[in-house]
C-alpha cells in the first residue's frame, strides 16, 4: 500500500512517501521544505511537493492508496493548508485517510534515538508563539508512543509543574530552543531529536489505522485540525461578530 504522509504544522513542510505491508511501514523517500516567514508558503509548495516525490519514482496521485496527515497542534494556516491539500487529493481518488498528533510524531522519531534501556518522558516542544509553547508527554514503548497527559498550550515556566512526579524527562524541538534558558533547568534536551514534525513519522504513526481503512467521506470531512487553543477570532469575539 503506497502511502502519502505530511505535516504542515510548522514553517517546515515534511513529505513523505511509504510502503505498507500489513501494518509495517518502510519509508521510500521525503521531501523537507522550509518556509522563508510565517504563515508558510505551504500553499504554494503544494500539491507539488508530492507530485514531485511521485514523479521521482514513476508514480501519479493516483497510485497513492493511503494518506496520513499531521493535525497539529501548530501553525494554524499550516495545518489547514496542508489537510484541505490531502483531504482534496483523498476524496477525489477516494482513497482513505488518517490523521495523528503531530507532536506525537516528534516523539516516535525521537524514541528511536534513546539509548538502549533508557526510559524518559518525552516532551516534544513546538514554539506557539505568544509566550507559549505547544507541549506533548509521551512515553516510548514496543509498538510506538503513548500521551502521559493531554497537549496543551502554556507558558514555558508552567512546563516544571506538568512533568513533576512522572520520572525522568527529555525535552526537545523548536520550542525547545526558543525559550531555552526557561526549560532546561528542569527538563534536560534529548540530542538527534526532531526539532518539527516530520510526514514520515506522521505516516508510520498512521499505518496501522491506515492498514484496516477503507475510504469513507464521512470521516474524512470530519477530520480537523487539533489546534489545542482557540484562534485570535475566537478569542476576541467568543460570542461571534457584533
Amino acid at each position: 500500500m503506497l502511502v502519502a504522509a505530511i505535516d504542515s504544522s510548522t514553517l517546515t513542510l515534511s513529505c513523505a512517501l511509504l510502503e505498507l505491508r500489513g501494518e509495517e511501514a518502510e519509508v521510500i523517500t521525503t521531501r523537507t521544505d522550509r518556509a522563508a516567514g510565517p504563515g508558510g508558503g505551504h500553499g504554494i509548495r503544494l500539491p507539488g511537493a508530492l507530485t514531485d516525490l511521485l514523479g521521482a519514482l514513476g508514480r501519479k496521485v493516483g497510485d497513492v492508496e493511503g494518506f496520513a496527515v499531521g493535525l497539529g497542534p501548530g501553525s494554524f494556516t499550516g495545518l489547514r493548508i496542508g489537510l484541505a491539500t490531502w483531504k482534496g487529493l483523498a476524496y477525489a481518488n477516494r482513497r482513505p485517510i488518517v490523521g495523528a498528533s503531530s507532536l506525537a510524531a516528534m516523539a516516535l522519531e525521537a524514541a528511536a534515538g534513546l539509548p538502549a534501556g533508557r526510559e524518559a518522558l518525552l516532551v516534544p516542544l513546538l514554539d506557539a508563539r505568544k509566550g507559549e509553547v505547544y507541549a506533548g508527554f509521551y512515553r516510548a514503548h514496543r509498538d510506538g508512543v503513548s500521551a502521559v497527559r493531554p497537549e496543551e498550550a502554556l507558558a514555558p515556566e508552567a512546563l516544571a509543574a506538568r512533568i513533576a512526579g512522572l520520572g525522568p524527562a527529555l525535552g526537545f524541538g523548536e520550542g525547545y530552543s526558543a525559550y531555552q534558558e526557561v526549560v532546561a533547568t528542569g527538563l534536560p534536551f534529548l540530542e538527534a531529536a526532531p526539532a518539527t514534525p516530520t510526514g514520515d513519522a506522521v505516516g508510520r504513526l498512521a499505518a496501522a489505522r491506515l492498514a484496516r481503512a477503507s475510504f469513507d467521506d464521512q470521516a474524512l470531512f470530519a477530520l480537523e485540525p487539533h489546534y489545542v487553543r482557540k484562534s485570535e477570532a475566537e478569542v476576541k469575539f467568543p460570542h461571534g461578530l457584533p
